[in-house]
């Protein structure tokens, strides 16, 4: 049976893969996310269902659990709290490790509702992101090289078939560390872009902008080369290798920057994202990343589940997408058919399926996890 590789990468946007050559190499297809952030997203991704994007989290059966059943060993490394076990994405896996201490505590967070309902009024938000700013910062999270080393070595030393899933935060912002960076000044103000401003102006100039988006492209041409030396450094033979991105992010486009789930945004630069399949013959060039995991399962005679809903692009075109974008107990949600887009703001949404009705609610974390996300730029007050 043949090897499977499922490369993910943070925020990289389907219009700026130029900036990624070996990527660019491939047939590259326009994919449309199921979530506006990482974990809606990525959860969608594993699951093959909406589901799992109206809930953010893995409804199994995953993908991982598919590949283990059909006798593969299972590696993950993910370093996001966005992909905690908590919310069900080391399911099916031998070896998973998200990279955080303290990942799956069992200690309920105990935030205040007080906060989160303060948190709605636009200027109460802002004092907050005065006092607490909310640029991102990857500094718990080991460099995605060290991720990308340890992923060569697990795979070549375990015996095959092998699925191996990776994941890079490198494209997340600030876009690198250091002085690859953007600098933090800059990062507050994009951040708190597309707001009324009570405290004067914090518009981004020109050349902030352009310092943005040239620290977001060099991010994704170091994501690019760790992509190709991971392929190359793999003892697998004939593998079948894909790539995706989660979301994508905005530079402007609306007075907005970045990808801020409070906000609920499902415009093009957030949710259409580079997609490719080495080793698996497509049709078409655009599809859901629901359709990922059919697609791979599918290419090893794999026993794909019926309860998930994407399609297998190797016989079957995609021709309609729907993005459900959740932030606590409301969602935005989104279908297009590549020419046409239908968009509901901000409304109470619910999924009726054999499962039963489920709406979007909020989920509750450990105060660990709830850190890790602070640190990636997510807050309960924005």
């Amino acid at each position: 049976m043949r090897d499977v590789v499922l490369l993910t990468a943070d925020s990289v946007r389907r219009d700026h893969t130029d900036a990624m050559p070996y990527l660019e190499s491939h047939d590259v297809m326009t994919g449309v996310t199921a979530g506006h952030y990482t974990r809606p997203s990525l959860a969608a991704l594993q699951s093959s269902r909406l589901r799992a994007s109206i809930q953010s989290k893995v409804i199994g059966p995953a993908l991982a659990e598919v590949f283990n059943d059909a006798g593969y060993e299972t590696i993950g490394l993910v370093p996001t709290a966005q992909a905690d076990p908590a919310f069900g994405f080391d399911s099916g896996f031998d070896h998973y490790d998200n990279y955080m201490s303290g990942s799956g505590n069992a200690a309920k967070n105990r935030r205040s509702n007080l906060r989160e309902y303060l948190g709605s009024f636009d200027i109460i938000r802002q004092i907050y992101r005065r006092v607490y700013p909310m640029e991102a910062n990857m500094a718990d999270l080991p460099p995605d090289d060290d991720v990308v080393d340890e992923a060569i070595e697990r795979f070549n030393d375990t015996k095959g078939p092998r699925f191996l899933w990776v994941h890079q935060m490198d494209s997340h912002r600030p876009y690198g560390r250091g002085d690859d960076a953007i600098p933090k000044s800059i990062d507050r103000k994009a951040e708190a872009s597309g707001s009324r401003h009570w405290f004067g102006s914090s518009e981004v100039s020109g050349q902030e902008r352009q310092t943005i988006i040239d620290a977001y492209r060099n991010a994704l041409g170091r994501v690019d080369d760790r992509i190709e030396r991971l392929v190359d450094g793999i003892d697998a033979k004939d593998p079948i290798v894909a790539f995706a991105a989660d979301h994508g992010d905005e530079f402007g486009e609306d007075g907005y920057y970045y990808h801020q789930g409070y906000r609920r945004r499902v415009v093009d630069p957030i949710i259409r994202v580079p997609v490719v399949f080495d080793g698996i013959k497509t049709v078409g060039d655009r599809c859901s990343l629901l359709d990922i995991g059919p697609t791979l399962a599918s290419a090893v005679d794999a026993q794909v589940p019926a309860k998930w809903q994407g399609n297998d692009l190797s016989g079957t075109r995609t021709e309609q997408t729907i993005t459900v974008a959740p932030w606590h107990e409301s969602a935005t949600v989104a279908w297009q058919d590549f020419e046409r887009k239908l968009v509901a703001r901000d409304a109470d949404v619910s999924i009726t399926d054999s499962e039963g009705e489920v709406m979007v609610e909020r989920t509750d974390v450990s105060e660990g996890v709830e850190a890790q996300l602070r640190d990636l730029g997510y807050s309960d007050a924005g």
